[in-house]
């Protein structure tokens, strides 16, 4: 018969505490300690999660962008052509 591996392992402070660390809530994660599925980007292959995420993030901060242009204007334009309009160049 082959050795069991938990008695292999010399059970130190250290291995106590990382065997308290792994959650077995067979209700939460199924049968294993971490036997959750990955859905939408993390169930994507690596370079194609990648691609997806970088255009969601660019595609968000374009539309952040042209909002916030969009409801307060360019103040700090605005504040250069104030001056400008107040101090003409010479």
């Amino acid at each position: 018969p082959t050795p069991n591996k938990k008695s292999m392992i010399r059970p130190t402070p250290f291995i106590r505490q990382a065997e308290r660390l792994i959650n077995r809530n067979p209700e939460l994660f199924g049968p294993g300690p971490l036997a959750r599925r990955a859905t939408g980007i993390g169930a994507m292959p690596p370079l194609k999660g990648l691609v997806t995420c970088a255009t969601q993030g660019l595609a968000v901060g374009l539309v952040g962008g042209l909002a916030y242009n969009f409801i307060y204007g360019n103040p700090g334009v605005q504040m250069i052509e104030d001056y400008y309009k107040e101090n003409p160049p010479r």
